[in-house]
């Protein structure tokens, strides 16, 4: 008998950045780690006591925060590099199947012979052809994951921007309001100039709502675009249910 080679399907490597990402965004995402490995010592430590809290979630901002609403691109483009190994291996099925029939004794022939020899080539045949057809969608995937990329950096620019003017609204609340006298201050201010008084407080109220609005607006539209992808995709379930018939782990394929 000949050979065979052994199938290789290693895990995909999980897929990185193609685009630039804010990188206030990043930093945040790196101080939040670090002041949250610190509380979960303390947590940690506090817990031994028997106070029995609840520590902080593990995982990044992005991880937490940003790839729930856009998709998770790393994954979608592990996806794209994994139907590249299923070309592969199943290119390796194919040269597996054809020695199988190269292998066959000389000596056998006959219409069950025929048989044999015309069913593992066609199996060949069926897996390699399989094996591209699967190949075909990785650009698919590309086109998804940088699609879902592209939301995820709108999303990390639009939470610097919240973080950065809801602090800025906040500061100016607390200068303005500080203690009874600001109350009294602010008051009168407000008595005397109405709104033009606090047209910058009520400009930042109104860009924190709209960002707030455009986040929630992203979920839909993340949503019915995955939709219209899927629809895309569907090419792979078809395959499956094809392979089943024609390949020997399948149903209708066995022998």
């Amino acid at each position: 008998m000949l050979a065979a080679t052994p199938l290789d399907l290693p895990a995909p490597a999980l897929g990185g950045h193609t685009r630039p990402h804010d990188a206030g965004f990043e930093a945040l995402d790196a101080a939040l780690g670090r002041i949250r490995d610190i509380a979960n010592l303390g947590i940690e430590a506090l817990n031994q006591a028997g106070l029995g809290l609840r520590k902080l979630p593990e995982g990044s901002l992005e991880e937490l925060l940003v790839l729930p609403l856009t998709g998770d691109y790393r994954r979608i483009r592990q996806n794209a590099l994994a139907t590249g190994q299923v070309r592969d291996a199943l290119g390796t099925y194919a040269d597996n199947a054809t020695l199988l029939s190269l292998a066959a004794s000389p000596r056998w022939d006959g219409e069950a012979a025929a048989a044999f020899l015309l069913r593992v080539n066609g199996h060949a045949l069926a897996a390699r052809g399989f094996g591209f057809l699967v190949a075909e969608t990785a650009p698919l995937f590309d086109l998804v994951a940088d699609g879902s990329e592209r939301l995820a950096i709108e999303v990390e620019e639009l939470v610097m921007e919240l973080v950065e003017v809801g602090g800025r609204l906040v500061r100016k609340l607390l200068s303005r309001v500080a203690g009874p006298v600001g109350w009294a201050t602010w008051a009168a201010e407000l008595a005397l100039k109405g709104f033009d008084a606090v047209t910058d407080i009520i400009e930042d109220i109104e860009r924190v709502l709209r960002i707030v609005d455009r986040l929630l607006e992203l979920k839909g539209e993340v949503t019915a675009w995955v939709e219209e992808q899927r629809e895309r995709l569907s090419l792979l379930l078809e395959l499956v249910d094809l392979a089943r018939r024609e390949l020997p782990a399948g149903g209708g394929g066995s022998w």
